[in-house]
């Protein structure tokens, strides 16, 4: 069973938005270094595709949500982000013309994030799968607490997504705001609580590799 992960995002209200080509510009930033610090990782490289979406694939489902806190992070827009997992059909040399059960899932977990208006959404089979179900209601968790930050508390919890190892003092040095006052911003964004919830993301989405790996390699047993 093929563990390949496929993501395809798309910009929130693009047509809303001001300033595009910076954004757009952004977008590229974001992805050429996700290219170059997962490229140990990656299957097809990320890139832009059409309009306001962009798509790339993975080995596995390992470095899924630290690709989605990069780009979300970096674009300091709204995006949608559909996951797939399953199998890739590259029936060409060069990165084209591919498809395979990775891609549809991730197109259909794309059109559920934006029906129900959700920012992530993975789908790894066709039938329920319990570990998804888990992710998806753990990232709607997420979303719903940081759909009450403010503009303030968004930028200061991005930065500190892209930079885990920071203390509060150099935190806040990045704003021009004393440790005090990081600390007061995060604890009144649920920080701690958001924190856990994507610490435990990603651990689903490491042990979901591990788990399909480990049932490849099993042995059969006759008896």
């Amino acid at each position: 069973m093929s563990d390949e992960c496929v993501i395809i995002g798309d910009i929130k209200r693009s047509r809303d938005l001001d300033s595009w080509r910076d954004i757009f510009l952004r977008l590229e930033e974001a992805l050429k270094e996700i290219n170059k610090k997962f490229s140990d990782d990656i299957v097809v490289s990320f890139v832009p595709t059409v309009g306001d979406e962009f798509q790339g694939a993975l080995l596995n489902s390992k470095r899924v949500y630290n690709i989605y806190t990069i780009i979300r992070s970096k674009l300091q827009v709204d995006i949608y982000c559909g996951i797939g997992v399953g199998d890739i059909e590259k029936p060409f040399t060069k990165e084209t013309g591919m498809r395979g059960n990775a891609f549809y899932r991730a197109r259909e977990a794309l059109e559920v994030c934006k029906k129900k208006k959700r920012s992530m959404f993975i789908k790894s089979s066709d039938t329920p799968d319990q570990t998804d179900t888990i992710i998806n209601t753990l990232l709607r968790f997420v979303e719903v607490l940081e759909n009450s930050w403010t503009q303030r508390q968004k930028e200061i919890a991005n930065y500190y997504r892209l930079h885990p190892n920071f203390t509060y003092k150099q935190l806040g040095a990045n704003f021009g705001i004393t440790k005090q006052a990081t600390s007061q911003i995060l604890k009144a964004a649920n920080w701690e609580l958001v924190s856990e919830a994507e610490s435990l993301v990603k651990v689903l989405f490491k042990n979901k590799h591990q788990h399909k790996q480990s049932k490849a390699t099993k042995p059969y047993n006759c008896k």
